[in-house]
């Protein structure tokens, strides 16, 4: 299991978790500073209620024909790569 520890303590002997565990984690598990990237890992539903956080969109969940589902969607990815509507027009 993968903690988000939310201190900044040198010792671990004062460690502390963001569940309430601590400061000896159980054998296998490890911990993540909250500030570092492996945080958004967690899967300490103390430390992560929501489970493991999502990163972006599923690509089953876009479509670059407009009128679709998922059309809008990818619009948006796609502007905030840069590329304008226009590019985007399907061509076919």
């Amino acid at each position: 299991m993968i903690h988000i520890r939310i201190d900044n303590e040198e010792m671990n002997s004062k460690r502390r978790f963001a569940c309430g565990i601590g400061p000896e984690l159980p054998e296998g598990d490890v911990y993540y500073f909250e500030g570092e990237a492996g945080a958004m890992f967690a899967d300490c539903p103390g430390c992560n209620p929501g489970g493991p956080r999502k990163l972006g969109t599923p690509i089953s969940q876009l479509s670059g024909r407009p009128g679709e589902p998922g059309y809008d969607e990818f619009v948006r990815i796609a502007k905030s790569w840069g590329h304008d509507r226009s590019c985007l027009a399907s061509t076919h």
